[in-house]
């Protein structure tokens, strides 16, 4: 037998509302909701030039049989950003807070653009740490950032990606 994997948010106030999103697709999208049920409501709630996303907190939801689930590397693998925009992240944060589109306090370092050499998402509060029953990787929290020369209308689609080993 082997894991299955799949993305988890949570989104909303207080101690939040989780929600498993799936493998792959459009599963999410920066906006300025703190909701995660509609991935296309997004022109609803658009990101103005100067201003930030709601932080997205994600985290990774393995179920099945396995031994272990070690070494989480996150990053974004596809997509090129718009003049004045960025993605902030962190991947070790081990309990939920409220989302807020103020820069957050969290994601803070650039998301990555390739594979890390190693580990940037923690289990159990440790980089290190192993997952050897069915369960969750700690928060990877992002942050859409923008600047003012961020331009009107941008409809750029990223993709992420989340390896890991498994034992």
């Amino acid at each position: 037998m082997a894991a299955t994997f799949q993305w988890s948010g949570t989104y909303g106030w207080g101690a939040g509302t989780s929600l498993d999103l799936g493998v792959s697709g459009n599963l999410f999208n920066f906006k300025t909701d703190n909701d995660l049920t509609d991935e296309t409501d997004y022109t609803s709630y658009p990101i103005t030039a100067g201003n930030n996303s709601y932080e997205v907190w994600l985290r990774g939801h393995f179920t099945g049989t396995f031994n272990q689930i070690q070494n989480l590397k996150f990053w974004k693998s596809a997509g090129n950003y718009g003049a004045g925009e960025a993605i902030k992240f962190v991947g070790n944060v081990t309990a939920f807070d409220d989302p807020t589109t103020a820069d957050s306090p969290y994601a803070t370092g650039n998301v990555p653009t390739a594979s890390p050499g190693s580990a940037n998402v923690s289990i159990g509060g440790n980089l290190a740490g192993v997952l050897a029953s069915a369960g969750y990787s700690d928060y990877m929290v992002m942050q859409l950032q923008t600047t003012t020369a961020a331009e009107a209308g941008d409809t750029e689609t990223f993709t992420f990606t989340l390896t890991y080993d498994e034992n």
